[in-house]
């Protein structure tokens, strides 16, 4: 799946489950930016250590908590929702 694949169909649930347009937007923003993360990692890490480091990388930016929060929610809600995975299922998911 590409970083565009996965951002169709995030916002393909997050308009299904009718949520604002604001949080469609940061979400998708997150996931990007943490499928960009995803390019630089080792392939055969978990994807719980994976999201790990991808917010180890937002702490070292200097990323607010509450912005770190919601990347975490938004991350969970992709795994969960579009791809219908909790995050402990997925041991390789490239993008």
């Amino acid at each position: 799946m590409n970083t565009e694949e996965a951002v169709r169909r995030l916002t393909e649930v997050v308009r299904r489950k009718h949520l604002a347009l604001a949080t469609e937007r940061t979400y998708c923003a997150c996931l990007r930016r943490y499928c960009d993360n995803l390019k630089g990692l080792p392939v055969h890490l978990s994807s719980e250590q994976k999201l790990e480091r991808f917010l180890t990388v937002l702490a070292q930016k200097h990323v607010a908590a509450s912005t770190q929060n919601q990347a975490f929610n938004a991350i969970i809600f992709f795994y969960k929702e579009a791809l219908g995975l909790e995050l402990g299922q997925v041991s390789v998911l490239t993008f």
